[in-house]
């Protein structure tokens, strides 16, 4: 208890394998105390999101001059951020309009882009370093439907578009709770569970009528970013954006609403 705020833990068990941990957020009003939040968890309060020695594992797996995968000519890419430009939204013309969402640090150079509400996922940072700073982000809508999500890393022309591998192989992002945020590994890996699981509340939950917000894992500068992603659920690509002279330009996520128009002919055999 901290003068008007208090917290009440307790512990269910739901089914014969499942136990659940709740944390009840208390106000006092008037001299009242009232239930401002119920936090529920299915594991104890305390439990670090990735274990440390795990966490220093995937930073070493991590390099400033680690090998890009081979180029993909992708114009979907290019064209997800210019502005007005009209497109189609499920079968709706709408024009495309980027918003500034701010600016986060990544104090450590190594970047994860996760789920922020599936917290038992694996959260595998990419292989690529970036230069540790402060880089601004914006998301591209149509309609109310975010398009991609962008961390600009410099003011360079992008010449070329690779995927942004991470340590577990893969460029994509798996998204069980509609939303996707860019985060400084170095800070999400100190966090604790239900530390995660009331940021993603507050700032998803608590924020569904703003198109992204920017805050900070650990109560310092902002050092990650969320948004909604596209039409919710699924897998979606990330990619590095790489300058004539070989360095990084920015890191989009591409949420597949505006899909390639292409037309091919088959042909049957008898």
């Amino acid at each position: 208890m901290t003068g008007d705020r208090a917290w009440v833990r307790s512990v269910s068990q739901e089914h014969r394998r499942s136990t659940k941990f709740y944390e009840y957020r208390l106000t006092r009003t008037d001299g009242e105390w009232r239930i401002s939040r119920i936090l529920k968890s299915s594991v104890p309060p305390g439990t670090p999101l990735i274990d440390r020695a795990k966490a220093d594992r995937l930073l070493g797996a991590t390099r400033v001059d680690a090998l890009l995968s081979p180029s993909e000519s992708n114009l979907r890419i290019v064209n997800l951020f210019t502005e007005g430009q009209q497109v189609m939204v499920i079968d709706e013309p709408a024009p495309l309009k980027v918003t500034w969402l701010g600016e986060i640090t990544c104090a450590s150079g190594v970047l994860a882009v996760a789920d922020l509400g599936w917290v038992e996922f694996e959260h595998a940072p990419l292989i690529r370093r970036i230069p540790a700073g402060t880089y601004p982000v914006d998301v591209a809508a149509a309609g109310d439907t975010n398009v991609a999500l962008r961390l600009r890393l410099s003011d360079a022309p992008t010449v070329s578009w690779h995927p942004a591998d991470n340590t577990d192989g893969t460029h994509m992002v798996e998204v069980e709770a509609g939303n996707v945020a860019i985060v400084d590994f170095g800070s999400i890996s100190t966090c604790e569970v239900q530390h995660v699981e009331e940021l993603y509340e507050q700032v998803v939950v608590d924020r569904q009528d703003t198109p992204g917000t920017v805050f900070s894992l650990t109560d310092a500068s902002p050092d990650a970013v969320v948004v909604t992603s596209g039409y919710g659920d699924g897998s979606y690509p990330c990619y590095w954006g790489v300058a004539v002279d070989g360095s990084l330009t920015e890191l989009v996520v591409d949420f597949l609403v505006l899909a390639d128009e292409r037309e091919r002919t088959v042909s049957l055999g008898r």
